[in-house]
């Protein structure tokens, strides 16, 4: 990286120290602007811990905002998670970043084991390429010789063999509880309604928000099950949506307005992997008559701003009496129009016209 300050050009590292140094004897010389002492003092603390933007999507998009992990594959890097991305960071030098401590230590206890040689004193056994679960090591007199699984598998190092991916503890990258602090949750990105949460020993546990009488959603950020219409999910849980059926059937995702499964006629068994599916904007899904309905013509007290833009649109209670305020398709506020005035959802107001949408008629 090359700065420059008042036509002064130098490079961050031990060189722009030098630079820094010789420029302050000039600021105490002559009159200088503080900007440009500042301006080197802020590149030499810069020196110490520096960052760079990766494409860290896939990892970040399983983490809170705010989580740190170590890099893959190194001991001084890390990488900090905030809204999906991930920007990498570099510990001062000579320091480790330990995940345990969640911060740059001194001294890290098996180093070698994440950005040393991983088959060093091995022969003859595979070991994990921490940077990805499809990757390993096989290991010839302490030589690591890289290898890697067919398509859609991944490398196992308990089992010393290649799994399918659906077999695979691993996610994302191999042993990612050895990344980041104990007690770690984070998603289970094919079904919302699971997470995992890593062990003190490196290892990661699947948890879950269903149950026999209610399903709820996972939310990251506050490491909670919640009702599932307060998370946003691309992953829906298909567990207990289909039943025995000759003929095929359509089921509200039970999160979503507009989301609903394909359950195939499999009988005498049951479809256990059900297609999801969306209507389009402005519709929802009507399970009773298995069609997508116009928004006032069906009952649905999930998100009804889903695909709606910015507006007001009519809540699913009150006897049409009420109505929801959207912002980029979230719910923000439900409001009451004033005296005995019905919300008419065509014109986005109260009127004092009588409103018999069925989505709020006759719904208290």
């Amino acid at each position: 990286m090359r700065i420059s300050f008042e036509g002064i050009r130098f490079e961050a590292g031990f060189h722009s120290f030098i630079a820094c140094i010789i420029l302050i004897y000039h600021v105490l010389l002559i009159d200088l602007k503080l900007g440009v002492l500042l301006g080197c003092l802020l590149l030499v603390a810069s020196a110490a811990l520096s960052a760079s933007v990766g494409d860290y999507e896939e990892l970040c998009r399983l983490f809170k905002n705010g989580t740190k992990v170590r890099k893959p594959g190194t001991c001084d890097q890390y990488i900090q998670c905030y809204d999906g991305d991930g920007t990498v960071l570099t510990c001062p030098s000579n320091q480790f970043f330990n995940p345990s401590k969640d911060a740059c230590v001194a001294t890290m206890d098996n180093s070698n084991k994440y950005c040393g040689n991983r088959c060093e004193g091995l022969d003859g056994e595979w070991v994990a390429d921490p940077t990805e679960c499809h990757k390993y090591f096989y290991c010839m007199n302490g030589v690591p010789l890289e290898g890697m699984c067919p398509v859609g598998q991944h490398f196992d190092e308990s089992s010393q063999a290649c799994l399918y991916g659906k077999d695979s503890i691993c996610v994302d990258v191999n042993n990612i509880c050895e990344l980041v602090a104990a007690e770690t949750k984070f998603r289970n990105d094919k079904d919302c309604g699971y997470y995992y949460q890593c062990d003190k020993i490196g290892k990661h546990a699947t948890k879950t928000c269903i149950t026999s009488k209610k399903t709820e959603y996972f939310d990251v950020e506050s490491g909670k099950c919640v009702e599932a219409n307060k998370v946003e999910c691309t992953a829906h849980s298909k567990e207990n949506v289909c039943s025995i059926s000759k003929e095929m059937q359509l089921k509200s995702d039970n999160a979503t307005c507009r989301g609903y499964f394909v359950c195939k006629a499999l009988y005498p068994v049951v479809d256990l992997d059900p297609q999801w599916a969306q209507c389009p904007e402005g519709y929802f899904f009507d399970e009773d008559r298995q069609v997508c309905g116009t928004a006032t013509s069906v009952v649905c007290t999930h998100n009804r701003c889903e695909g709606r833009g910015t507006m007001l649109v009519t809540s699913s209670s009150n006897n049409c009496h009420n109505y929801i305020r959207c912002v980029d398709n979230k719910e923000v506020t439900e409001e009451t129009c004033h005296l005995d005035y019905f919300f008419d959802e065509t014109v986005e107001a109260c009127s004092s016209k009588i409103i018999y949408d069925k989505c709020c008629d006759d719904r208290d």
